[in-house]
């Protein structure tokens, strides 16, 4: 239990212990799955099962707070879930929707010791796939109060949730995953609401009948209706780690090497996908019927749902195929190029059929150009043209932004340098999260999965520079005599003629950034004095976070990277500054740094001498690598920058810069 929830969640555990007790007591007899409170009958007289038509979501329901869940086959998530539900006085019931588990939820829940008299599980007969709308729907139809708490089966909540999240009058509490830490971003579904407000837009929307974007979709139709989102406070709802096999519908091919099956199982295939569709589609209204259900009370007073019709607003199969594609189509884009856009529909799926490890942007590229070919008639030629094939630098960039930007630039030099086709392979990970294209609009071939030893097999030579990985060899001598394609794994200029600090960086000041990075730099005072980079993450202090483990460095390496992120203390910056300004150097400051403190340091010195691009983020999320490289440009465009020693950052912002710029480094020069 302390391994699922963490420390920082002690509070739960204990929590769940008392809760644990409470249910031991409990067990002295037999136990029931559900136990409600019913009125007293003649002795001998037996209550016969009751059958009605589930009503739709009503607006008005008597005073109290539903907690309403589902699950399929998840139980030991749910089990830890419920303990923590009970603990909550202020809940009036605790409704749990069981759509048609292998083992029965409430059988499942009574062997283990679990009840509570709000407790109450209904089982969904007959169902043969998870469809999130159609379960949360029937849950919300079902439940008793007027003021509804959804949560997932795998969400346990802290018992001071209600007095640290009061539910306001005009709106409604949601979970967020931009302000979630990466672990905790599934609880963007999470929500406390008015039942009123979520009757007014007819509950989930039904014509989402797969994995994604059902809680964004609803959560955008209550704003529409007025509702105001308040975020719920980020300590009081916790999410259990599972795996994305658990979330993902069923039949999904997720282990294929295939591009098709890694695309479609990707779970960012689902949310583009139902996104699509419900744009495709009308807006979901509370006029609309939901799944129609028939409602059955058995005479010791559990319950059961089963279907009684198809639905009546199923999605038209040409529109979920549009969705389908279009999704399909979008994403393969930004692994594969633009030209996916064009390609026919059974063209497309025959090359995305292909090892996605051994595809890039310039395959797509030959496939549109003989798609336009074959649409044309054969030219009047006595001899077929002949295009001799290119061979291929592929790049596997690795480390954070500026690691990955030198390498980048020094594998582009050397490709244009022996005429090869550079290939960038580009694999999002825990020292950059972002894509490349989500910082540059970038046109040439790029890869999204690391594939070395596969590129070995297929021919290429391999070179591998990250010492800690074995087998490598930092620097080792690349072979540019080679015939045949070259895969470099790299954080570091290779080891080769061809490439050179000026083509380097004159192929990086080439990219264009995208339009979200342009704006940010515009966003900043410029010109300054003077740019400041202060780069004191790193080394054993901070060896908890997965970007500066010591699984990625050498001892050596991490005590070298420790000595040099002590020596570029902010106060160090400061006092350089300081001097500079004194001699009337540093009227203007430009400041980049990677903790609050050190902007706070700044403001509380300079006031507004000093300037820096305003964030709350600091990981090494897509949004914050928005931000880097916007202030990697911004320490470039000052005449003087006071850098960082053994900072590939600092080096980035030399490398960007369009000018001379003089600069100054920490540890050596102040």
């Amino acid at each position: 239990m302390r391994h699922l929830i963490g420390q920082e969640n002690l509070d739960i555990l204990n929590i769940l212990t008392k809760v644990r007790q409470r249910g031991a007591a409990f067990n002295s007899g037999a136990l029931r799955a559900i136990d409600i409170a019913e009125p007293a009958r003649p002795e001998g007289q037996m209550r016969s099962p009751t059958t009605t038509t589930l009503p739709r979501l009503e607006a008005i329901a008597k005073p109290g707070v539903s907690l309403v869940s589902c699950a399929r086959n998840r139980t030991d998530n749910l089990a830890e879930a419920v303990l923590s539900w009970i603990a909550l006085d202020e809940l009036s019931e605790i409704l749990i929707v069981d759509w048609s588990s292998d083992t029965p939820v409430a059988g499942d829940l009574a062997a283990r010791g679990i009840r509570d008299p709000r407790l109450r599980v209904v089982r969904v007969e007959g169902e043969d796939k998870w469809t999130l709308s159609y379960a949360y729907n029937a849950g919300f139809r079902l439940s008793r109060y007027d003021r509804i708490v959804k949560a997932d089966a795998d969400i346990l909540i802290n018992p001071d949730f209600f007095d640290r999240n009061p539910l306001p009058d005009d709106g409604f509490i949601a979970g967020n995953w931009k302000l979630a830490t990466k672990d905790q971003q599934h609880t963007n579904g999470f929500f406390y609401t008015h039942r009123a407000a979520l009757a007014r837009v007819g509950g989930f929307n039904e014509f989402i009948t797969s994995y994604g974007w059902d809680d964004d979709d609803l959560y955008d139709r209550l704003e529409t209706e007025g509702a105001l989102r308040r975020d719920v406070v980020q300590d009081t709802i916790y999410h259990q780690p599972h795996g994305d096999e658990e979330r993902l519908d069923e039949g999904v091919n997720r282990r294929s090497g295939s591009a098709l099956d890694l695309i479609t199982g990707d779970p960012h295939f689902g949310i583009r996908r139902n996104r699509y569709l419900v744009e495709l589609m009308p807006d979901w209204k509370p006029h609309l019927e939901p799944l129609p259900l028939a409602h059955t009370t058995l005479p010791d007073g559990s319950e059961i749902l089963r279907r009684r019709a198809s639905h009546p607003n199923e999605v038209p199969r040409f529109v979920a195929e549009r969705a389908d594609d279009t999704a399909l189509r979008v994403m393969a884009s930004w692994r594969f190029g633009q030209a996916v856009l064009g390609l026919e529909d059974a063209r497309l799926r025959c090359l995305l059929s292909q090892p996605a490890a051994a595809l890039n942007e310039q395959d797509v590229r030959r496939a549109l150009r003989q798609q336009e070919r074959d649409a044309k008639p054969a030219p009047d030629i006595r001899a077929p043209a002949y295009v001799p094939h290119r061979t291929r630098l592929f790049i596997d960039a690795q480390h954070g932004l500026g690691n990955r930007l030198r390498a980048m630039g020094s594998a582009a030099a050397v490709a244009k340098a022996t005429g090869r086709e550079l290939v960038v392979v580009w694999q999002p990970d825990d020292h950059c999260e972002a894509r490349l294209t989500d910082l540059f609009d970038y046109d040439g071939a790029v890869i999204e999965e690391s594939f070395a030893a596969d590129a070995a097999r297929l021919g290429a030579r391999v070179y591998n520079y990250m010492e800690i990985e074995a087998g490598a060899e930092k620097d080792a001598p690349i072979d540019l005599t080679w015939a045949g394609d070259l895969y470099a794994r790299s954080a570091y200029v290779l080891n080769c003629g061809g490439t050179s600090w000026e083509a380097e960086n004159a192929f990086l000041r080439d990219l264009t950034p995208v339009a979200r990075v342009r704006g940010l730099v515009a966003s900043v005072r410029a010109p300054n004095d003077v740019s400041v980079h202060v780069r004191m993450v790193g080394g054993a202090k901070d060896a908890h976070l997965s970007y500066e483990s010591t699984e990625n460095w050498t001892e050596e390496s991490q005590a070298e990277i420790g000595f040099w992120r002590d020596k570029s203390h902010f106060s160090a910056f400061l006092n350089r500054v300081e001097t500079l300004r004194k001699a009337g150097e540093a009227d203007r400051i430009f400041v980049a740094a990677d903790t609050p403190e050190a902007y706070r340091a700044f403001e509380a010195t300079f006031g507004e001498r000093a300037t820096h691009l305003h964030r709350d983020l600091y990981d090494r999320s897509p949004e914050q690598l928005a931000y880097a490289l916007a202030d990697a440009i911004l320490l470039g465009r000052a005449p003087r920058l006071l850098a960082s020693t053994w900072s590939s950052f600092s080096e980035l912002a030399m490398r960007l810069a369009p000018g001379p710029l003089a600069h100054e480094m920490s540890g050596k020069d102040f």
